[in-house]
């Protein structure tokens, strides 16, 4: 399932061109469809039961916040397995949020995949494994300011 413009490297190779070369059905939305209505998204992934779908952190974060209960009402997400998010800084509060909203609609937070991709690299950078969930590395922000290290004072899964 995809909305995302083809002018943007996550909307053409991952979410056209890849599909095409595997020969994977997709579902294409206009982005103007998903920015108005939220949940034209998440109806297609009903619809259709798409599996994969990838879109900025602030794709996530609208989601949650502008898909009223009365919308999702019915709504099936279970297929869901790969919702990637990446192109901009991904925020464990937007992950949390729009994986307790969606829960109800069988949405599995494991689902949740960020990704760093890198258009030089012409293609994703770091894909986590498909159902191990998003993680969260804490770094001592001190150590980073004053002396530019990136110390982990823990890593732990986004709950």
């Amino acid at each position: 399932m995809s909305w995302l413009p083809l002018y943007h490297d996550m909307g053409l190779i991952g979410s056209w061109l890849m599909p095409l070369y595997f020969g994977v059905p997709v579902v294409v939305l206009s982005p103007l469809a998903f920015l108005s209505r939220p949940v034209r998204w998440l109806r297609a992934f009903d619809r259709y039961r798409g599996t994969l779908g990838a879109a900025p952190n602030f794709a996530y974060e609208l989601a949650a916040a502008k898909v009223s209960d009365a919308d999702i009402e019915g709504l099936d997400l279970s297929a869901w397995r790969a919702a990637l998010n990446g192109a901009e800084p991904v925020l464990p509060a937007t992950l949390d949020r729009f994986a307790a909203r969606f829960a109800r609609c069988g949405f599995r937070r494991e689902a949740l995949l960020p990704v760093y991709g890198l258009a030089e690299f012409v293609g994703r950078l770091d894909d986590p494994a498909p159902g191990r969930g998003p993680r969260v590395d804490h770094v001592e922000r001190g150590a980073f300011e004053r002396e530019g290290r990136a110390d982990s004072s823990s890593t732990r899964s986004a709950a």
